[in-house]
């Protein structure tokens, strides 16, 4: 019996037909005025689709969101498509103009050989093949609109094609499983809007593949038959889930000769039913049945759209209800409700004897909910026709690469991260192309994302190997001069790949890792107690290689040991060469640990900073110039930085002067230190300025005649300490000290400059004075720094000879000048003086001949000498040959 007058053709069903009414206020108001209970002959109904055409229906409104719905067309559009697709690729077409006739033929004898169920292609719209004349056969359901959607009329009509399947016409007929409609006898199909509400979604057991689904299941059906009468075809304990469908929640209730009933439902279903890409953390999950009597020719489960809404409606309200806790670590990613043919085997029943194939096809409803790992995988974020491209594209620059590397080694570390990240590309596109290549039987899928999973651990523990070796211990080799000991690289490959196996432990078998932990733990130790020393010292002469706090060569004191030369730094220890000429091996763990003093970093130049003491009675600021003049006039003290002097105090028997300055040659540092106490000794003896000692030390000086003050600075006194003048008679000095002038010099003043003539000889009694000479280039360089009792212009006093150099006073200055009409009267008088005088030059000579390792006969070469000492001092002065 149907009510409406109205029953439209395919082209009712389309959506330009809806969209005709749009533009009417009674269609503005209330959507779908114009075509509720109009009935239409459709190809194409989505509630009674298969889950095909529920994938390409959701595809399709991510292509296109703006359309709201699509029709049956689109559907069959893309199965034309698809089965042209797959005739070309059994006819193995090459495209070629020139063969196109001959393709012609072998495209529709690709499409002739679709000729049966067995050889169709399965689409959206179901079976898609050829009869014998050539025409695709397709159902055509009844729909009606509710709501401006077509949905399924709640019975249908499908044409008996082979009565011999029916094994009792008669009683099929009778009980109104058969009509005769127009003289062709019709199955009359009972369209069943089924329902879905999940509750709660619990006890999730992956291992076994089961879940606990609590949910209310509902049917809308009209004429007289049981839906309850259901098969769960995933459930653990289908008889349990029986009972529970004995007696509705809600229901029976009828109207307009409709039956409405509701059931509470809670059980384990098994999961993955379905195909499910497991491989990326995913499972399907829900529910599948089918009636255990009627075939799908006598009832089909329909998805009901007006109760449920829509699948994406659906998926946030269990999103928002928190159905599947998000303590369990995993979310509803996806739902789909579609219907779609179970085949079962008749088992010789005698009412499908006659069943072609000996199978019987039942309308199977399935909800499913896709949930997915709540965790970051790479695995499901490459594409897979991308990770084709990859494969071929990183294998091309890995090979590019290394070509590159071998003519541009120094950007090799460069490549090497380059050729890791494509190393890593080609893991994870392989895996997406294996993971989605063809039809994988379950058990191989589940043993090849093993093995990848495994290398996802393995690869970075190899390539953090290989990237230690590259950027760790080669460095490391180069910079130290040391082959890196083998044991310290298994060591950490050891450890790497150890964290690498307790992370496949833990997370690709999902095992516990309490007891793996605790027995490795009791091996570590084992084996830690045995090394640590060793491995202390190792990993200690690592970070010392790599930090550099002293290098070889390098004048070091190390916490309590005595200082030393660096002359060796092993992995295991460093060995120091002391002043005493022993060598001292410190363990590199105690070396890492202790203060390090380092006399020759960040260059050679260190300070030394002795203290002296001093008669209180002297002025500070008198000491404080002779002392630095002492300092100034050290060869071995550095001119820059400049010498510090500072006044630190009086006690009860000293004034205390802390001298400051810098060396560079901490070997010498004892021998730099003697020269300056040598220094300042002669300049505070020179002054008058007596060092301070404690009264016990009084008399270890007892009965010694100091010689310092006044008497330190006679002419007399610096004269008998002159080589030239220490033969000389004391009536011969006595004449030149009572003829010698003395002469202040302000600091900077020229006392003598390089290339002058002159006459005299020059000692200096207070001060310093720097000797430079002019060099070949033009600048001027500093040779020596005099002090105190030192002399110079010897030559000039007693040849003529012209200035070698030019002196100048540095600080404040006085010196004693001896000319050449002062020591002239000597010379000519007394004979001696002049053959005595060129005894001396001569030895000086041959002793800096010597020096320099000059070969010459010796006897010979001090009679010519002499000789050309004798004969200058004589003309210099005038003088005849005498004896």
């Amino acid at each position: 019996n149907i009510p409406n007058a109205i029953l439209g053709g395919s082209s009712f069903s389309e959506r330009t037909f809806q969209e005709g009414f749009d533009k009417y206020p009674q269609e503005k108001i209330n959507p779908g005025h114009y075509t509720n209970d109009i009935y239409v002959a459709t190809p194409l109904i989505f509630d009674t689709a298969n889950e095909k055409a529920q994938k390409f229906q959701e595809q399709y409104k991510e292509k296109f969101p703006t359309t709201d719905e699509i029709d049956w067309s689109a559907a069959y559009a893309y199965d034309t498509v698809m089965v042209l697709v797959e005739a070309i690729k059994k006819a193995n077409i090459d495209g070629g103009i020139e063969n196109l006739k001959e393709d012609r033929v072998k495209l529709r004898d690709a499409l002739a050989s679709f000729d049966d169920v067995n050889q169709a292609i399965e689409g959206t719209t179901g079976f898609n093949y050829f009869d014998k004349n050539r025409d695709a056969q397709k159902p055509v359901a009844i729909g009606v609109y509710k709501n401006k959607n077509i949905v399924s009329a709640l019975t249908q009509f499908r044409v008996i094609r082979n009565l011999n399947e029916i094994s009792d016409l008669k009683a099929a007929t009778d009980n109104e499983q058969v009509l005769n409609i127009g003289g062709k006898n019709m199955y009359k199909t009972n369209v069943v809007y089924t329902g879905i509400k999940i509750n709660e979604i619990s006890e999730l057991d992956f291992d076994n593949l089961t879940v606990t689904l609590d949910f209310h299941l509902w049917f809308r059906s009209q004429g007289n038959f049981k839906p309850q009468q259901i098969e769960f075809l995933n459930a653990v304990d289908p008889k349990d889930l029986e009972k529970q469908l004995e007696s509705p929640i809600e229901g029976p209730k009828i109207k307009d000769q409709i039956t409405y009933s509701v059931y509470k439902i809670k059980g384990k279903f098994k999961a993955d039913f379905l195909a499910s890409n497991f491989a990326y953390k995913q499972h399907i999950i829900g529910v599948s049945f089918h009636h255990k009597y009627l075939t799908r020719n006598n009832l089909i489960y329909v998805t009901d759209v007006l109760g449920m809404g829509k699948a994406n409606t659906v998926l946030k309200k269990i999103q928002n209800d928190q159905v599947l806790s998000p303590a369990s670590g995993w979310s509803a990613e996806q739902v789909r409700f579609f219907q779609d043919v179970a085949k079962k085997f008749s088992l010789g029943d005698p009412e499908y004897l006659n069943v072609q194939g000996g199978t019987i096809d039942y309308s199977r409803f399935s909800a499913t909910i896709l949930i997915k790992k709540n965790e970051f995988t790479l695995r499901g974020k490459l594409p897979y026709n991308y990770a084709q491209n990859i494969v071929v594209l990183s294998f091309i620059f890995i090979i590019l690469f290394n070509i590159t590397s071998k003519k541009f080694r120094s950007l090799s570390k460069l490549i090497w991260f380059f050729q890791t990240i494509l190393a890593f590309l080609v893991l994870l596109s392989g895996e997406v192309i294996l993971v989605n290549f063809g039809n994988i039987e379950t058990y191989k899928m589940e043993v090849i994302i093993r093995i990848f999973d495994i290398l996802w651990w393995l690869t970075p523990a190899f390539m953090i190997n290989l990237a230690s070796e590259s950027f760790i211990w080669t460095p490391l080799e180069e910079k130290s001069g040391r082959l890196i000991p083998n044991v310290v690289r298994i060591f950490l490959a050891f450890l790497v790949y150890f964290f690498s196996l307790v992370g496949i432990v833990a997370f690709v078998y999902d095992q516990q890792l309490t007891s793996i932990l605790a027995t490795s733990g009791v091996i570590a130790m084992i084996i830690g107690l045995a090394i640590q020393i060793n491995i202390s010292n190792i990993f200690s002469g690592i970070a010392i290689n790599i930090e550099r706090p002293f290098r070889i060569g390098d004048w070091v004191k190390i916490g309590k040991f005595d200082e030393g030369e660096i002359i060796d730094i092993t992995w295991r220890t460093t060995r120091i060469k002391t002043r005493a000429e022993c060598i001292l091996s410190i363990p590199n763990s105690m070396a890492s640990e202790s203060a390090i003093l380092n006399f020759c970093f960040p260059d050679d130049v260190y300070w030394l900073w002795p203290t002296v003491h001093v008669h209180p009675m002297h002025p500070p600021t008198r000491v404080r110039k002779i002392l630095l003049d002492a300092l100034l006039s050290a060869d071995k003290v550095l001119k820059e930085p400049a010498p510090v002097v500072l006044f630190t105090g009086i006690n009860e028997w000293s004034a205390s002067y802390w001298i400051a300055f810098c060396a560079d040659d901490y070997a010498e540092k004892n021998f730099i230190l003697e020269d300056v106490w040598t220094r300042v000794w002669f300049h505070l003896n020179r002054a008058g300025i007596t060092p301070a000692v404690q009264r016990q030390e009084i008399y270890m000086f007892k009965g010694v005649k100091e010689r310092g003050g006044k008497e330190a600075t006679r002419p007399i006194t610096l004269l008998q300490e002159i080589d030239i003048f220490k033969h000389f008679s004391m009536e011969a000095k006595t004449f030149l000290s009572e003829r010698i002038q003395r002469y202040h010099f302000s600091r900077g003043d020229v006392i003598v400059k390089q290339g002058d003539q002159g006459d005299s000889l020059f000692i200096v009694v207070e001060g310093v004075v720097g000797v430079q000479v002019q060099t070949d280039d033009g600048r001027t360089k500093e040779v020596a720094r005099l002090g105190a009792g030192d002399f110079f212009g010897e030559m000039a006093l007693l040849t003529g000879e012209s200035r070698t150099a030019t002196v100048i006073a540095l600080v404040d200055t006085d010196v004693f000048k001896l000319t050449k009409s002062d020591i002239h009267p000597l010379i000519a008088e007394q004979p001696e003086v002049k053959k005595m005088v060129s005894r001396v030059l001569t030895q000086r000579q041959m002793l800096t001949r010597s020096q320099m390792h000059v070969q010459h006969n010796v006897e010979t070469e001090r009679d010519a000498v002499y000789k050309r000492f004798l004969n200058k001092i004589e003309n210099f002065f005038g003088l005849k040959d005498g004896d």
